[in-house]
């Protein structure tokens, strides 16, 4: 009985990881996350999470377009007070 429910187990694992790509990126950033949570801490982990979100919000620049830093000079220089500038 315990090798059926085995083998139910694994074609729905099977299943799921086949068929639900969204879902399987959840899980694997899920089981990631928590891995890092256990191992160096909530606050770590957070501010890993936080500068690989920064990376890909810049890389995402670098795919988009070759004068990033000319775009990011630019906006910085339109954000800043008069003072600054």
């Amino acid at each position: 009985m315990l090798e059926i429910m085995w083998t139910d187990l694994k074609n729905l694992v099977k299943h799921v990881f086949k068929n639900n790509t969204k879902r399987k990126i959840g899980f694997i950033v899920g089981v990631i996350s928590g891995v890092f949570i256990l191992l160096v801490g909530p606050f770590a982990t957070f501010f890993m999470f936080f500068c690989g979100i920064i990376g890909l919000y810049i890389g995402s620049h670098f795919d988009r377009d070759n004068n990033l830093v000319d775009n990011m000079l630019n906006t910085i220089d339109e954000n800043l007070p008069d003072r600054f500038r």
